[in-house]
């Protein structure tokens, strides 16, 4: 009996022997993916502050959206260098080109309510001719605005800035306002072009150019944005503007100090869409979810699929448009950035300033990235820093295996 009794007892102590090795075994394994993602997601951050510094970035702000939501953002440097404050998720940046894209997500509302057709000569809306008159008179449409192939010279008189919209495009300064080649003939990207989007908007809508697409576009969407920073709901919160070589080009207290003209003046409004609105970073992330999302956010249809789909499409043989431009209405065409892919968006530049937004609506990937000053040199019409900072952001959270171009 005793015999019997020592027996069963040195079994039980060792199944408790046993069962605490398997459990700490079990525990081993789980928590060998948690370290390793650990692991990871600590060089993913060290990769993403290299980025930074190797291009010299004074401020920025980084967001990525997969499927519909924000994964990743990531807050970087100085808003302000001089007074030590830092980038936060309230930090205001101007988005300089991607401006561009932006107001053509609002002309594109107004062509959906049949306020404006793309392929209507713009003079119809404007009260006068516009045509190139080196080219057999041909007029300018819309179209050739948004795929930059409009023929229209921004090193005429256009840029003086002395000038109304009317003296530009008519009378004797007219010849100089436009290259040789015919409208639809050639890409030649234009800011001259894309400023005359927003006399269009003032002009068939009556209301100043702020207004109209805080009331179409960023109300709608809660987006606290604006063509001048006086016009945010805090203004003090903007960034201050840095060359590439770190000094200031457009302190925040200048920017505040300029004045902005409430009135619809379409003559004298031929700048705003060109490169001035100012955007908080995740919601320049949310206009990319926008449109990799069909027009359709928060529960809100701001653009229909449809119309979508036509800004992003190849605009040869459309209307007037007789070429492949880079751009389909007011989206950048990339096939730069992954290997058998093409992938939509725009990028801006001014001085220091850096801007994207690139979004691919098949794998639901959006990428958004501003900063307040950097060296943003490229290759490859991209900015280096935009692009590695993509190709990290690519690799991690597209779910593809798919290559990236560096």
């Amino acid at each position: 009996m005793l015999r019997h009794c020592l027996t069963q007892s040195w079994w039980e102590e060792c199944f408790k022997v046993f069962r605490r090795v398997c459990c700490a075994l079990l525990a081993l394994c789980l928590c060998a993916p948690l370290c390793a993602s650990a692991e990871d997601d600590e060089a993913f951050e060290l990769a993403i502050t290299k980025a930074f510094k190797s291009y010299k970035t004074v401020g920025a702000a980084l967001y990525v959206a997969k499927d519909g939501e924000i994964v990743y953002h990531r807050l970087y440097g100085y808003a302000d260098k001089r007074a030590k404050e830092q980038v936060t998720e309230e930090t205001y940046f101007r988005t300089a080109s991607v401006t561009k894209l932006i107001s053509g997500i609002h002309v594109m509302q107004l062509v959906e309510r049949g306020l404006i057709d793309l392929d209507e000569g713009i003079g119809d809306y404007l009260g006068y001719e516009v045509y190139n008159p080196k080219a057999q008179k041909a007029e300018v449409t819309l179209r050739h605005l948004m795929t930059h192939t409009s023929s229209l010279n921004p090193y005429g008189a256009y840029s003086t800035g002395k000038y109304a919209l009317s003296e530009i495009l008519t009378g004797k300064r007219r010849k100089g306002s436009f290259y040789e080649e015919k409208p639809g003939s050639k890409y030649r990207y234009s800011n001259f072009g894309a400023g005359i989007m927003g006399s269009l908007i003032e002009t068939v809508t009556g209301k100043n150019l702020n207004d109209s697409i805080t009331e179409d576009l960023f109300a709608p969407l809660g987006m606290d944005a604006a063509y001048h920073p006086s016009l945010l709901k805090h203004p003090s919160r903007i960034s201050t503007q840095y060359g590439t070589d770190g000094s200031v080009i457009r302190a925040r207290s200048r920017a505040l100090a300029s004045e902005w003209d409430a009135a619809a003046d379409p003559e004298r409004h031929i700048g705003l869409t060109i490169g001035s609105l100012w955007f908080k970073g995740v919601d320049l992330c949310r206009v990319g979810m926008l449109l990799c999302n069909g027009g359709f956010l928060d529960g809100k249809t701001i653009l229909k699929p449809e119309t979508v789909a036509e800004m992003m499409a190849d605009q040869k043989d459309k209307g007037a448009v007789k070429i492949s431009s880079p751009y389909g209405l007011c989206v950048n065409r990339m096939d730069n950035l992954v290997k058998g892919r093409l992938i939509y968006g725009h990028q801006g530049m001014s001085e220091g300033l850096l801007c994207n937004i690139y979004y691919d609506p098949d794998t639901s990937f959006v990428f958004a990235m501003v900063s307040n000053g950097c060296n943003n040199k490229m290759s490859d019409r991209i900015a280096n820093l935009s692009r590695r900072l993509f190709d990290l952001c690519w690799q991690r959270y597209s779910g593809t295996e798919d290559e990236v171009i560096r």
